[in-house]
């Protein structure tokens, strides 16, 4: 207990010194949530990883708890499941999401109605749409509606690429709403008269799309696509809602792991949490996954510097250089990239345009390495520095140029192609929606296995949920949850953003915000739990409320700064004139006009803790405190281990997005306020 306040006065002290050294004031309150949160929980792995630490007993062992880590085969092995699985969920997300965007940016008729369509998985809760994919692709034992269309059986806990291509895939559908919504807003900003040139030279719509509209845009996607890798590095909901790691394979079994074919890195960590005793030992754990999540993180922020391509280039060779040390990159083999790489940055110094041959050379070996490697070892042979050049090589050879002119269409079929391709996406969006509907007011508990219709109709499973699962306290407590983050989230946040907005020094504070959101994931949260047990937080809704408030503290920030800044400096100076200090500016000028985009953020960080399902997961023990997300997740369990009530299940589901619905609806004149006026000031 000493040394856990010992280290959390001192660090605090040094990071509130480097963090709030402007405008103090103002940015404390999101300068003690960032550490707490997020900065703290890691370096409190740090710290207990050199001991045996079984509180409240503490025993200093030196290196070995972290040696056992970093060379614990389990950890290696899920570490390259992670960079696949990640390039897999990464890729469909990416193809279907341009597929998706250029085919509605096509239409112009219903493209309003086409942007609600793909918006909807975005607005449904991932535990409910992940469980609702999940028994219409495994249904009883791989007997689903989905295995009757295609043909095949889908045993998600026994068939190793059903498992791994399904999960990649829900995972690719939670994310592609945000992805196509970036694709349409960049093919909004493509200037008139290229359309008119393509028009001129005789390219019909499908040339346009292929020769005019993905080359364009492509400079502005190519950078997301590292974040989304990102992101999906981080996966963890999907896999533990619909595989929880499985199926097993016989390369995972190890000593002190044992590694399915889905077993991702915060999966592992997950299952460390649940049987290791030793916090010592999970500190260690968090400490080897935080070092391959800093460099990822590295790399990800070189895509905003001006230096792009020789800060990535120079990323590449690190990442080659300690992953393939590691042993979870390409060996002996990552050599001769390296040296590709090498010339390509010595070229690219030279102010050669051929640096990028030699980057594209490098990277078609790692792409060979990994292809042959992974169908000699199978997911073994996965190297991690191989996937993140092969992904960055993509952003410095290409940057958008890409130029198809082969395929011709004629326009007809382009027509009807775009027209079913967004017929099918539109039943994909509705059908999970659709399964859960039939369970909520079938009669029968079983899954729909046979057809998508209702067996038997009863409106008994809504009152069932209430009387004799505790429905309505679960209620109040997402409520109450809600309430407590908005209320965190703005007392921290407008400050924060207010100073940001009026100093550069202030500024900071934003930059660390985004480090730390790419930085975040399970590695980070098991700490963090452990830490809020000494600071007495943990099993309670307050310390939930907590954690969601950081999470929506980062959207919440980058909406209020710009917001702030592009406020007319004369009325705060007016303002000044008169007397009034900052603190008065703030609350009597810059708060009542941001109250349109604080009303958005209210909304965001509402429907955020309404669907948050990780974060009280960890962080909740007892049943009385649970939300609607895990009081929904016990009605099923782990997915064929339970008895489980797909009619409430259904019911609960119905519930959850009715009340989002109703929510979104309250707040849309609201929010369409402050999209159309200009800084809080109307025209």
């Amino acid at each position: 207990m000493t040394f856990f306040w010992l280290l959390f006065s001192l660090s605090l002290i040094f990071f509130l010194i480097f963090v709030v050294r402007a405008k103090p004031i103002y940015t404390f309150a999101l300068a003690i949530l960032l550490f707490t949160v997020n900065f703290f929980p890691f370096l409190w792995g740090v710290g207990i990883s050199f001991f045996d630490f079984f509180p409240p007993t503490m025993k200093f062992v030196g290196f070995k708890n972290l040696t056992t880590a970093f060379l614990d085969p389990g950890l290696i092995l899920s570490a390259k499941i992670t960079a696949l699985w990640a390039l897999t969920s990464m890729a469909i997300e990416i193809l279907v999401s341009y597929s998706v965007a250029l085919s509605i940016y096509s239409i112009k008729k219903i493209s309003g109605l086409l942007y609600t369509v793909v918006l909807i998985p975005w607005a449904v809760p991932s535990y409910i749409s992940v469980i609702s994919w999940t028994s219409l692709i495994e249904g009883y034992g791989g007997d689903s509606f989905l295995s009757k269309i295609f043909h095949a059986t889908f045993n998600l806990s026994a068939n190793i690429p059903a498992a791994f291509l399904w999960s990649a895939f829900v995972a690719a559908w939670l994310g592609i709403p945000l992805m196509t919504i970036v694709i349409l807003s960049s093919l909004q900003t493509l200037p008139p008269h290229l359309r008119d040139l393509a028009e001129m030279e005789g390219a019909n719509s499908f040339e346009k799309a292929i020769n005019v509209y993905i080359p364009q845009t492509l400079p502005i996607v190519f950078p997301y696509m590292f974040i989304i890798f990102l992101e999906s590095f981080k996966e963890f909901s999907t896999i533990f809602l619909m595989t929880a790691g499985g199926p097993a394979i016989v390369s995972g079994f190890g000593n002190q792991s044992i590694v399915g074919a889905t077993t991702v890195l915060g999966m592992l960590m997950y299952d460390k949490f649940s049987i290791t005793q030793n916090y010592g030992v999970l500190g260690a754990y968090s400490v080897a996954i935080g070092i391959i999540m800093l460099l990822l993180v590295a790399i990800g922020w070189n895509y905003r510097l001006s230096k792009k391509n020789r800060n990535l280039i120079l990323a590449i060779i690190f990442a080659h250089a300690i992953f393939d040390v590691w042993g979870i990159g390409s060996g002996i083999f990552g050599v001769i990239p390296i040296l590709f790489y090498l010339i390509a940055f010595f070229l690219y110094e030279k102010r050669s345009q051929k640096f990028k041959r030699f980057v594209f050379v490098g990277a078609s070996f790692d792409l060979l390495y990994l292809i042959l490697s992974v169908v000699h070892s199978g997911l073994s042979g996965v190297s991690i520095s191989a996937v993140i050049s092969f992904i960055v090589a993509l952003t410095i050879v290409f940057e958008g140029r890409i130029y198809i002119s082969i395929f011709k269409i004629p326009n007809l079929l382009w027509k009807v192609l775009k027209t079913s391709w967004l017929s099918i996406w539109t039943v994909i969006v509705f059908l999970p929606i659709w399964n859960v509907f039939i369970m909520g007011v079938s009669k029968e508990n079983i899954l729909p296995i046979s057809d998508l219709l209702p067996h038997g109709f009863t409106l008994d499973n809504f009152a069932q949920l209430f009387s004799n699962y505790g429905f309505g306290q679960a209620i109040l407590n997402s409520i109450l949850i809600g309430i407590m983050a908005i209320a965190i989230v703005l007392f921290a946040i407008f400050p924060a953003a207010y100073a940001a907005a009026h100093s550069k020094k202030a500024s900071r504070i934003g930059a660390l915000l985004l480090i730390s959101s790419f930085f975040t994931g399970m590695h980070t949260m098991i700490p963090l739990a452990i830490t809020f047990r000494f600071l007495g937080l943990l099993d309670t809704l307050f310390g939930v409320s907590v954690v969601i408030a950081l999470h929506g503290s980062v959207i919440s920030y980058f909406l209020l700064y710009p917001f702030l800044s592009g406020l007319p400096k004369n009325l705060d100076e007016s303002a000044k004139i008169d007397g009034a200090n900052g603190f008065t500016r703030m609350l009597r000028i810059a708060l009542p006009l941001s109250l349109p985009v604080l009303w958005t953020i209210i909304i965001f960080v509402f429907i955020d803790s309404w669907s948050t399902f990780v974060i009280p997961l960890i962080f909740l023990s007892s049943q009385n405190l649970y939300p609607v997300s895990m009081t929904m997740y016990n009605l099923v369990g782990q997915y064929g281990l339970t008895y489980s009530k797909w009619n409430l299940f259904g019911a609960g589901s119905m519930i959850n997005i009715t009340i989002i619905l109703i929510v979104f609806l309250m707040a849309r004149k609201s929010i369409m306020n402050g999209i159309i006026s200009k800084n809080g000031v109307d025209d």
